[in-house]
């Protein structure tokens, strides 16, 4: 059997034992359904049964930048957090994981059927954004803006061939991102200390996250938490913006427009005018600057949970699938 793992750029067949599912086949057992998303800043978890949503949940940052032995042992420890959240076991799983590498997604496969107690055949691993985008489109039918960690413009082809701008990473651009957010913040308020002006709401509100203003411990917060640390300093600056830091609000408008600009250049490629905007760093100032920068012409379509996309590929790939129509995470 060959467990169908998709990246950001194109389907990658893996023959495995680990994972698969099969158009037309069934799970035994009671009709429930859990979807993970495991990012890089968080990880969250739905569980649906029949037509209904039952629960939810977050966990600690996960990815699929398992490199390192460490890596690994916590990819293990935050799947085993998890499956202590998840009431009774879920009959079926579907998994959008944050930077998958195909060489290990057949390890997060493995490791996802033997925490959760689950057959192979009874778990799908695929990355975040293809999750993210079955939840919004059927494939083919527009184009997903994303802004969580990173940022990526994702459009699916009916052949299944991805499209995409921008998803290169921290280190070249992710522009609009939470992490680009967080890191545009903390250089504002950074360069202001350096100039001797006074402490602003800015960095005030990034400082209070911190827990310090102090070079040494900013130092520390930073290089010790990596990039998922200076994420969660996004919504420092968010707040520092609705209470008119003016530095704030233009690390907010800057956001919205590069992340539309992401969203046309994929839709010129693709000739779709249909576009969603999902991830935690859409915040209202960042969507509202994207909305105003993205033109009439296209069709801005209603965000929901990334979660949603379990129960949609459950059913696009002929497996049992719970319905979540009107009803979200």
């Amino acid at each position: 059997m060959c467990l169908r793992v998709v990246n950001f750029t194109n389907q990658i067949p893996l023959c495995s034992v680990e994972s698969n599912f099969k158009a037309g086949r069934r799970v035994s057992g009671p009709p429930t359904l859990l979807s993970l998303d495991l990012g890089a800043s968080s990880s969250k978890w739905a569980l649906y049964a029949g037509e209904e949503y039952l629960a939810e949940g977050k966990a600690v940052p996960l990815s699929g930048h398992l490199y390192t032995p460490e890596a690994r042992q916590q990819m293990a420890e935050g799947l085993a957090s998890i499956r202590a959240e998840v009431q009774g076991r879920p009959a079926a799983l579907v998994a959008g994981v944050t930077g998958l590498q195909a060489e290990y997604a057949p390890m997060i496969a493995e490791l996802l059927s033997r925490t959760f107690g689950l057959p192979p055949a009874a778990v799908y691993v695929t990355d975040d954004l293809h999750l993210a985008y079955s939840a919004h489109f059927a494939a083919g039918s527009g184009t997903l803006v994303y802004a969580g960690t990173g940022s990526m413009a994702y459009h699916r082809t009916a052949r299944e061939d991805v499209i995409r701008a921008g998803g290169h990473g921290f280190l070249i651009d992710d522009a609009g991102g939470a992490f680009w957010q967080g890191r545009q913040g903390l250089k504002v308020a950074l360069r202001q200390a350096d100039e001797g002006q006074p402490e602003g709401r800015l960095a005030a509100a990034l400082y209070g996250v911190i827990g310090s203003w102090h070079w040494p411990d900013i130092r520390a917060y930073v290089y010790a938490g990596g990039r998922a640390a200076v994420a969660r300093l996004a919504p420092a600056v968010y707040a520092a913006a609705l209470d008119n830091d003016p530095e704030a609000q233009t690390i907010e408008n800057r956001a919205g427009e590069e992340l539309a600009r992401l969203g046309r250049v994929v839709t010129r490629q693709v000739g779709n005018d249909q576009v969603a905007a999902a991830g935690g760093a859409f915040n209202p100032l960042v969507k509202r600057a994207f909305v105003k920068q993205l033109g009439a012409q296209l069709q801005l379509v209603p965000s929901v949970s990334p979660l949603l996309g379990g129960p949609a590929l459950a059913r696009s790939l002929g497996f049992f699938a719970p319905s979540s129509q009107g009803v979200q995470p």
